[in-house]
């Protein structure tokens, strides 16, 4: 094992504590974010499937709560809506 391999396996473990990229790449030294961007996005495929597991819930989520407030509050428009406010230039009934 060369020491390189042993510098890539922390940083990956770094990485998958939870690191930034940039703060990886001031970790490591570099001068530009590009090379250790390339390296370890790809690097921890588990750590993919968290980020995309972890997106997809607050999309969810994101879905549940408009589909409550929409059921909570429904929007005055439409035929119906025009019938109750009288809308149509029909006569009020008194």
């Amino acid at each position: 094992m060369r020491l390189h391999d042993l510098r890539h396996g922390a940083a990956s473990l770094v990485h998958e504590a939870g690191a930034d990229l940039k703060t990886l790449q001031d970790l490591l030294g570099r001068s530009s974010i590009v090379v250790t961007t390339d390296t370890y996005t790809s690097v921890l495929p588990d750590s993919q499937r968290r980020c995309a597991d972890a997106t997809a819930a607050l999309a969810l989520a994101a879905a549940r709560h408009t589909r409550k407030r929409i059921k909570e509050k429904p929007r005055r428009t439409g035929p119906q809506a025009a019938k109750k406010n009288n809308t149509f230039g029909e006569a009020t009934r008194r």
